[in-house]
């Protein structure tokens, strides 16, 4: 089967879930005779080629490695259309790409919050943020024939926003033997905390949507009674000047350790010496951080959000609050507890058995299996690979959504040349 995974970004050194799942993916279904190629954004790299990745012009959006383009290069276009099928794995400049090129069944995976995101990286308040995403998400989600929801609960988001398209649940996947059997597992001395400490460690980006700051103000309330306790951060991103300054603010040096940047293949060696996994964030729609932890034998500490509450079983494989205000006590429980929360984590362990990898693919391809059997895009009124002149009702919210995604000043200068005063309209100009 000739596959086109079409994603906005695709760097490897930037940490993000949709690209480890894009390249979790592709190596299993490579593995099982699929020939997979990536569509995205961006400079071409020297081992583009071989790795079956095409890149089309696009421009960085600040430090958060996804790309915006006013379309797809002529090598990209003719490949598009010879693929048998299209799994999209964002809402712009990935779902609205391929339905402009690929003449095949198209899916798209929703892993993200955007009306969360909307509204933390946009001036715009959240209700404002909401009533966009009421018409983007379900018009750009209409353009796949069906749409992935890695949890029951973000299936049911999808729905509450209007998605009307069909809509399966297919949770995300790991590959589970480097958490389960870790071939170098770390110790607390490693993190720079005596072997008694109870150390709780988050990984994944240091963003404003993460809510770390949240994170450390119920870690400092929790550390106030229990002195053992340690948090280490793992990871980088856009707050952690600001995360560090908080630090020191509170007094809370000796007890917060920042780790950097962890490799992907090394992830379950520091899991190992952690006693719980902790996370304030609620935008997850199925965290792999999370799924992970569990798979080391981790018990949960977190916030109720879709993703989340559809993994973690309160009181079974971790506790899970209702709010953040909450995670100070289930932190000061759990360290006050080792014994229940290392049974916890067992049950954690136990629980990730259904997030492997290979029963993932198992599911996505038997989704392949009966797109292609029943073709839904053939049935379409709006046929994909038909490029053509939108409604009014369109043009007002693509200018609209120009709006929110168009380089500013602050996200690195002036536009480039290429980018004209009304990106996706010219764009939809050009292709008319």
């Amino acid at each position: 089967m000739r596959i086109g995974m079409v994603s906005a970004t695709y760097d490897p050194t930037v940490i993000n879930g949709v690209v480890r799942m894009v390249t979790l993916y592709k190596r299993h279904l490579e593995a099982r005779g699929h020939e997979v190629t990536i569509f995205t954004l961006g400079e071409e790299q020297a081992d583009d080629a071989g790795a079956r990745i095409v890149r089309s012009p696009g421009m960085r959006l600040g430090e958060h490695g996804y790309f915006i383009g006013l379309g797809y290069s002529q090598e990209a276009q003719r490949l598009l259309q010879t693929m048998e099928i299209v799994h999209c794995h964002h809402l712009l400049m990935s779902v609205e790409m391929a339905h402009r090129y690929a003449q095949c069944p198209i899916v798209y995976t929703n892993h993200t919050r955007y009306d969360l995101y909307t509204g933390a990286y946009t001036p715009l308040p959240q209700p404002a943020a909401d009533a966009i995403m009421r018409q983007l998400w379900p018009e750009f989600a209409g353009l796949a024939d069906t749409v992935i929801a890695p949890s029951a609960s973000v299936r049911q988001l999808l729905l509450d926003f209007g998605v009307s398209n069909p809509i399966v649940v297919i949770e995300n996947g790991i590959e589970r033997e480097s958490f389960l059997r870790p071939l170098r597992p770390r110790a607390k001395a490693d993190f720079g905390v005596p072997d008694d400490a109870f150390l709780l460690l988050y990984t994944g980006r240091l963003a404003e949507e993460k809510n770390l700051a949240g994170l450390l103000a119920q870690f400092a309330l929790a550390a106030g009674v229990m002195p053992a306790l340690r948090l280490a951060i793992a990871g980088k991103g856009p707050q952690e000047e600001e995360l560090r300054r908080l630090v020191v603010e509170r007094q809370l040096d000796e007890r917060v350790h920042f780790v950097g940047v962890v490799p992907f293949d090394e992830v379950g060696d520091w899991l190992a010496a952690a006693d719980a996994f902790v996370t304030a964030s609620t935008s997850e729609v199925h965290p792999l951080t999370v799924i992970e932890a569990m798979a080391a034998g981790k018990p949960i500490i977190a916030v109720q959000s879709p993703g989340i509450s559809d993994s973690v079983e309160s009181g079974v494989t971790g506790l899970i609050v209702p709010d953040v205000e909450g995670l100070s006590a289930a932190i000061a429980a759990l360290a006050a507890n080792p014994a229940r929360a290392r049974a916890m984590g067992e049950a954690a362990r136990a629980a990730s058995a259904r997030f492997d990898i290979a029963r993932m693919i198992d599911l996505t391809v038997a989704l392949y299996d009966s797109l292609l059997a029943e073709r839904p895009d053939l049935q379409r009124e709006d046929a994909h690979g038909r490029w053509s002149r939108r409604t009014e009702k369109w043009s007002a919210m693509l200018d609209q959504l120009t709006q929110l995604v168009r380089p500013s000043d602050d996200a690195g200068g002036d536009p480039p040349r290429w980018w004209p005063a009304n990106a996706l309209t010219a764009r939809r100009e050009r292709h008319d």
